[in-house]
């Protein structure tokens, strides 16, 4: 399953996050998308896109194709 496949509320582990540019992954290690980490989708923009999911204690806004390479577990 991947990141963008939450609904608002769902709660996942990160597994993996592959294809994706060196730059914007660097980005997202450093913000605290790292394997393990514990992410909330919070809410979708009024036209789906962006997305706001809370990451390492900070809400942050992120495209759906950049979540569609997020690969994460739900958790309970």
């Amino acid at each position: 399953m991947v990141l963008s496949d939450l609904n608002a509320g769902q709660s996942a582990t990160i597994t993996n996050m592959h294809k994706m540019e060196p730059v914007m992954r660097k980005k997202l290690l450093n913000m605290g998308f790292l394997p393990k980490a514990k992410v909330e989708l919070l809410r979708f923009a009024p036209m789906g896109d962006p997305v706001v999911i809370r990451c390492a204690n900070s809400s942050i806004a992120l495209r759906k194709s950049v979540l569609c390479n997020i690969k994460v577990e739900l958790t309970a």
